[in-house]
This record gives structure tokens, C-alpha cells and sequence, in this order.
């Protein structure tokens, strides 16, 4: 447990999470190995999964979790489950929300949790969203967006939604469309007006959860930095920064860090990882929603 004091600021409670969409049939085409080696690589206490086919089955649930060392609960799905994956020694299980998981194109995880560690206890759990946005329609994942967005802020307004967004962020660079598959263009940008219109990426996911009131992990660190580099792509088809990391304004004052992980030939994605001091959790921001 990573508990550090400096002078009279509290005693840091640090978090690292990482998240990731391992490619289905990650474990049927012996991927999944070096997706651990990865995983474990940052030492996570928190790994939100996505394209997780194979862990519909519970056998293979408690394999997934034995490998990652850690706790680990799966969402129904009528398309490909995510999963979420925890260290008890940093955080308690309360509940897990997967009440309208099969009406998204892909489901959702929210398990809740109690943050161990901290020198006073929070009134409200920790809401933790595994989400994979659908990615045929970006009007469509923006009313996805919404739905896991509320999810996260059930339950006190401290909430972190995460994962394969599937859209293009508001910040980030543009990519060159004309090198992009068809059908995701027709998917992730806005409607061309004429013949000879270049193509431009649809940010209205991004817009939704801006509106919600989140604040995406990667685009503040690149603020604070001036680092451009941080938003790079994480998806090798498409070239967007399709997976991505949102935190309510309570959690914002805890962002400490994000980079990315290559994954090589294990996974069409990279995975992200953000770390956050959860002793700056912004108590005035915590309310009751319903």
C-alpha cells in the first residue's frame, strides 16, 4: 500500500489504474500472457478490461483474476464483456451496477468500492466504469456515453469511467483520414457537405462527457505538462485516441499522472494508465444524485 506524508499535507494514497481492450479471443490465440506481463508490468490496483469474450465463462473468470493478482467481477454482455480487476488491499467491494449492461452495444462494469487507507474515511463509494462504446455510430455512443456517465456519478458524485471510447476525443490530433477504413469514417466524423470536403473527426462523444462535467485524464496531463505527446493515438486502426480515462470533478484534483503501455502484437490497442492521489479527492464535490 502506498501511503507517503509530506510535511503537514495528508498522507498520499496513491492509486494506479490501468485500462485496456485485449483484443477478443485474447486467451483462445494465446495473447493473453503477454497482456498480463503488460498489466502487471505498472503494478495496477485497478485494470479495467474490454473485449473480455472469454471471460464469460466463471472458470476462466477466476483464471483472469489469479493471473492479473487481483479481485475481478464481469458484466453481462450481449456483445463482448468488459470486466473490472482490483487490489483488496486498496480497495473494498460494496456492489457492482451492470443493471442496463445488455442494452449497450457492448455492456459496462461498474463495480463500487470502499478506498482502504485513507485517514478519514469518505462518506461515498468509488465508482469505477468499464465501458466499450459502440463503435458503428458516434450518435450512438454519445447516448452511451451518457448512460455510463450517469452510472458513475450514482452514488455520491465520485466516479472514473474508463476505457475503449471509441470516438475521437476533443483534444488530440487529427488523423489522416483518407489512410482510415471507410466505415470508420463514415462511424467517427462529421457528415461532408460537397465533394471535396475534407474529412473531420466528430467529437460529440467527447462533448457529452465535457458536458457531464469530466474531465479527460489524458487531455489535463497534457495541459499541465505541455505535452502534447500524451494524446497520441492508442488504437493501431483508425489512429484516434480511442481509449480513454474520465474522472467527475471530485476525482480531478487526484490526477497525478498518464502514459501508455505498447502492447505489441498482443493487442490492437495500447493500454492507458492514469494514477491518482486519492487523499485530494475534492470533498466538496461529493453530493447525493439520484
Amino acid at each position: 500500500m502506498s501511503v507517503r506524508t509530506r510535511g503537514d499535507r495528508p498522507a498520499s494514497v496513491m492509486l494506479t489504474v490501468v485500462s485496456l481492450n485485449v483484443q477478443y479471443r485474447a486467451a483462445q490465440d494465446g495473447r493473453w500472457p503477454s497482456l498480463v506481463a503488460a498489466i502487471r508490468g505498472v503494478r495496477p490496483q485497478l485494470v479495467l478490461l474490454q473485449e473480455c469474450d472469454w471471460l464469460a465463462d466463471a472458470g476462466h473468470a477466476r483464471q483472469a483474476a489469479a493471473d492479473l493478482g487481483l479481485e475481478l467481477v464481469v458484466a453481462p454482455s450481449s456483445g463482448l464483456p468488459t470486466a473490472v480487476a482490483w487490489d483488496p488491499g486498496r480497495l473494498r467491494l460494496v456492489d457492482c451496477d451492470t443493471h442496463y449492461a445488455t442494452r449497450l452495444w457492448h455492456g459496462y462494469c461498474a463495480p463500487r468500492y470502499e478506498i482502504l487507507g485513507l485517514a478519514i474515511p469518505l462518506p461515498v463509494p468509488l465508482v469505477v466504469v468499464s465501458a466499450h462504446l459502440t463503435p458503428h455510430s458516434v450518435e450512438q455512443a454519445a447516448a452511451e456515453a451518457s448512460m455510463v456517465g450517469s452510472r458513475a456519478y450514482r452514488h455520491g458524485g465520485l466516479g472514473l469511467l474508463g476505457g475503449d471510447i471509441n470516438h475521437v476525443p476533443i483534444e488530440g490530433p487529427e488523423p489522416d483520414w483518407d489512410t482510415v477504413q471507410p466505415y470508420n469514417r463514415m462511424a467517427r466524423c462529421r457528415r461532408r457537405g460537397h465533394d471535396g470536403e475534407p474529412w473531420q473527426g466528430n467529437t460529440l462523444v467527447g462533448q457529452t462527457l465535457r458536458d457531464g462535467a469530466f474531465t479527460d485524464v489524458a487531455a489535463h496531463v497534457a495541459r499541465q505538462r505541455g505535452n502534447p505527446a500524451l494524446l497520441r493515438p492508442t488504437g493501431r486502426h483508425g489512429g484516434i485516441r480511442c481509449d480513454q480515462a474520465h474522472v467527475t470533478p471530485a476525482l480531478q484534483p487526484a490526477i497525478t499522472d498518464y502514459w501508455q503501455v505498447g502492447t505489441g502484437d498482443a493487442s490492437d490497442h495500447d493500454a492507458i494508465v492514469c494514477t491518482l492521489d486519492l487523499a485530494r479527492i475534492d470533498r466538496s464535490a461529493l453530493r447525493e444524485y439520484t
